[in-house]
């Protein structure tokens, strides 16, 4: 990984040791800097739009959410008053800013009546009210919202009807072409403006791509047309004459010419440096194209401190999307265009444009007040008036830290808290720092339970097939000889980089969650151990050398399924579409620091072995790794899910999922997720997940490898241990009692 700068470590030198003292006080007894370890910083600190982790915690340290959950993941629906749970042989007690009640109703439909605490209070003082609550739905609700949450794919009573009838302006000038006569909804001027701006920044925007591809640096080549730089960038259905503007026109259609979202596809520049503001602002401007209902009919205001939300059916998933933080209509919207009783709900329909320019600006209601985002520092100030009680610490600094600098930044003093990926390696770095043999001692005190997440190698559907057909038997075919061989390296691969802190994964699915599959269960499997013909590769008491010889006789067989031509144990040549080479992208900082990247080396010694290039890409940065996979342009990746407390399918394999970058589409997968998300029963819904994670193996877009332990280290020096959260689960961390920690 890369080393901080010295700037960086200036200021968090500064940071640690200049505010750390009690002499700094916030006017309520609280005192000192907290500075905590942050990665992956975008500056997207809105509610509404916020996408990375790292930005998420920045928007749960500024803000509160409606619903929260105890330290197994289940609601708790009396907030107000608070509910006390058992955990581990310990009672705890939970309080939220809201009670919620759902009711089954007769006719089907159900309903979840929401109060709000009565004395909450936004940053800027102002009450929080329900009118708030109902204009962030509106918010998420609206047609032209292109943001992560996926709060508007919920059955909501007359959702549907609200959502329609609408387009975004940008969508309906470039899919009218630039020969367009007919200006119904939008002007000549506007669509002159639009296909200037498309030539000039957008061909600009394609020439960067282009460059980028052909570099050799990157694997390209001088003598590379924009036609063929394109294909590798994912887009091959350009015409061989293709100009850097045909190829941006390509890009804008893909995404609906959402400009925003074309931010995706950088090469360098961002889109938005390169073309007009006005123009930019078209990719989410709305525009009324037909017959719309005024509002969501499902939404009922009942008084200024409660609402309530219909659903059509059950929905499993709809009491965890009521997590969502309240955000103030006053800042983030238009106070004069709220009129609940006439049908305006704090901004146009169809223009989010001032909640999405607040995003570097954010105001919340949450335990810590924004300041600014300056330097890769996020400056944060105690809330007095937080509702569980003004923080022990006056200030928290949420600061841009590379993953090799955590522990010794927690042993200098320059961090607080960090979360490094926990290793063997690490825990004996910890121990050496403690001198006592022990992660926790006079330095470094460590907090450990198990990741809710899991370590994946993907692969794209659309990028690793043959023939041009993603969900053919001979394209998963194809993608399991490729799992086959890799898994069969896992074993040693964890173990090595781990150690006992980490297990080998079998489904697409963390063990934290109750939806996750055990040895015990009828039907379990070890993934990607049989052969073509379903027989079994390994035996026990198997040898290692006798393992790893029997993933590549069945990694053959499954070649051979696939059209590939096998000749004493080699392949020979690739069926149409396929090919002889492929790359796995993987983010080990460009020296091979991943739980994975051994297992990749192994792997591509046994693929060179049987004929097949395999080619283990490290990239240093790990944005960039995010924008390959992101931007459809990576055949394959590795990376890690952090599942949410409800294990809900959609955003990551529904064909319409937001984060479907496996590019995977099977009507039979999309039924059983919307089963899952159609019954409350937990046995049936897992069940249904079960069925639905065979699928899933079965296209093998993906191959689930390690589910590891996570840790939060707290410099003892500094940190009131006393004040830190006790038992700790994935659902259940240090963060969600902030308030309570205390520096000595």
């Amino acid at each position: 990984m890369l080393g901080l700068s010295a700037a960086t470590m200036g200021a968090l030198a500064l940071a640690a040791c200049g505010n750390n003292g009690g002499g700094n006080s916030n006017g309520g007894g609280e005192s000192g800097t907290l500075v905590v370890a942050a990665n992956g910083l975008e500056g997207k600190f809105c509610p509404l739009f916020t996408a990375s982790a790292a930005d998420q915690d920045v928007v749960s340290f500024n803000n509160i959410a409606l619903l929260i959950t105890d330290r197994m993941a289940e609601p708790v629906y009396n907030g107000i008053e608070g509910e006390t749970k058992e955990y581990n042989g310990t009672e705890y007690t939970y309080t939220g800013p809201a009670d919620i009640e759902m009711v089954q109703n007769d006719d089907g439909t159900v309903t979840y009546n929401v109060k709000l605490r009565d004395d909450l209070k936004f940053h800027d003082g102002t009450p929080i009210t329900i009118d708030d609550a109902i204009f962030t739905l509106y918010s998420y609700f609206d047609p032209t919202y292109d943001g992560s949450a996926t709060l508007y794919s919920n059955d909501i009573q007359g959702l549907a009807e609200y959502r329609s009838g609408m387009a975004t302006l940008a969508s309906l000038i470039g899919n009218a072409g630039r020969d367009n006569t007919d200006f119904t909804y939008f002007t000549q001027e506007q669509q002159d403006a639009f296909w200037a701006a498309v030539d000039d920044g957008g061909t600009k925007f394609a020439q960067e791509i282009v460059d980028y591809v052909k570099d050799p640096e990157n694997g390209g080549s001088e003598d590379m047309t924009v036609a063929d730089a394109a294909a590798a960038w994912n887009y091959p259905d350009l015409p061989a004459d293709a100009t850097a503007t045909t190829f941006f026109e390509a890009i804008g259609a893909a995404y609906d010419w959402n400009f925003s979202a074309c931010e995706a596809e950088t090469a360098g520049t961002a889109l938005s440096e390169l073309i007009p503001e006005d123009v930019y602002a078209m990719g989410t401007q709305g525009v009324e194209t037909g017959e719309a209902a005024a509002n969501v009919t499902g939404i009922v205001r009942n008084d200024d401190y409660s609402m309530s939300i219909t659903t059509n059916g059950v929905d499993a998933t709809m009491i965890y999307q009521l997590s969502f933080a309240p955000c103030s209509m006053k800042y983030y919207g238009d106070e004069s265009l709220w009129d609940y009783e006439n049908n305006s709900f704090g901004f146009k329909k169809g223009d989010l444009s001032k909640a999405r320019g607040l995003n570097g600006q954010p105001m919340g209601s949450g335990a810590f007040k924004f300041d600014d985002f300056t330097s890769g520092t996020v400056h944060m100030s105690a809330n007095e008036d937080y509702f569980k009680g003004a923080p022990k610490v006056a200030h928290l600094n949420y600061v841009e830290s590379q993953e090799a600098d955590l522990v010794t930044g927690v042993q200098a003093g320059t961090l607080d808290v960090a979360a490094p990926s926990y290793s063997m390696e690490v825990e004996d770095q910890i121990s050496e720092i403690n001198g006592n043999g022990e992660v926790n001692g006079d330095v470094i005190t460590t907090f450990l339970h198990d990741y809710r997440g899991y370590g994946y190698m993907a692969i794209s559907a659309d990028k690793v097939n043959v023939g041009g057909e993603p969900g053919s038997d001979a394209s998963k075919a194809l993608r399991k000889a490729i799992d086959t061989l890799v898994a069969a390296y896992r074993d040693s691969g964890v173990k090595s980089y781990y150690g006992d802190t980490a297990s080998v994964l079998n489904y697409p699915i963390s063990t934290s969650s109750w939806a996750s599959p055990n040895e015990t269960d009828p039907g379990y499997a070890v993934c990607y151990s049989t052969d073509a013909s379903g027989n079994p590769l390994y035996t026990e008491g198997m040898s290692e050398d006798d393992r790893l010889a029997a993933a590549k006789a069945g990694a053959l067989t499954w070649f051979e399924a696939a059209g590939y031509t096998v000749e004493g144990g080699v392949l020979t040549a690739a069926p149409a579409g396929a090919k002889l080479e492929y790359q796995c992208n993987i983010g080990g900082g460009g020296k091979g620091d991943h739980p994975t990247f051994m297992i990749l080396q192994e792997a591509k010694n046994a693929f060179a072995e049987i004929g097949m290039n395999f080619i283990v890409n490290d990239i240093a940065n790990s944005a960039d790794l995010f924008a390959s996979y992101q931007s459809g342009e990576a055949e394959m990746w590795c990376a890690a899910w952090q599942s949410t407390a409800d294990p809900d399918m959609y955003q990551l394999y529904h064909s319409q999922g937001s984060t479907n970058y496996y590019k995977i589409n099977d009507p039979s997968l999309d039924e059983l997720i919307v089963a899952g998300r159609q019954t409350l029963d937990t046995e049936s819904r897992k069940t249904i997940y079960k069925e639905a994670m065979d699928i899933i193996l079965d296209w093998g877009v993906e191959l689930p490898v390690y589910q590891r332990s996570e840790c939060t280290l707290f410099g003892t020096a500094r940190v009131n241990i006393d004040s830190v959260v006790k038992d700790q689960t994935p659902y259940w961390g240090w963060k969600d009692e902030i308030e309570k920690l205390e520096l000595k």
